[in-house]
């Protein structure tokens, strides 16, 4: 439970989705799915920074499960496999926006590249 001493927020029905939220590559698949709408495997793949296909399929399914993303195989020659958000994973996004702005202004204060 988490309180801020008006309104107490029980976590245990949204477990699942903060565990899947805090994985690798997560927030990242959000975002570029958010900006560029529905892509390719290949496009996520190389987007996301080149993770092993085989841990960025195992997020995809993560994420459709939670019913975050949608998943769509077109009939053309090749198959090809399209990823989008869903209604329910564009507002997740929107609520992560300050978030990811957040995060952009404050690493933009410190020298990464320098252990602390």
């Amino acid at each position: 439970m988490i309180s801020d001493g008006q309104n107490a927020i029980c976590l245990y029905p949204s477990q699942e989705t903060l565990k899947v939220l805090g994985k690798q590559y997560t927030l990242l698949i959000i975002g570029l799915l958010g900006n560029k709408g529905a892509s390719g495997f290949n496009e996520i793949l190389k987007s996301v920074g080149s993770p092993r296909a085989n841990l960025l399929s195992m997020r995809m399914k993560e994420l459709e499960s939670l019913g975050l993303v949608s998943r769509r195989v077109t009939v053309d020659r090749p198959l090809r496999v399209e990823y989008s958000l869903t209604e329910k994973g564009v507002q997740l996004r929107e609520l992560l926006i300050p978030v990811f702005r957040w995060l952009e202004r404050t690493s933009a204060d410190k020298d990464i590249s320098k252990p602390q």
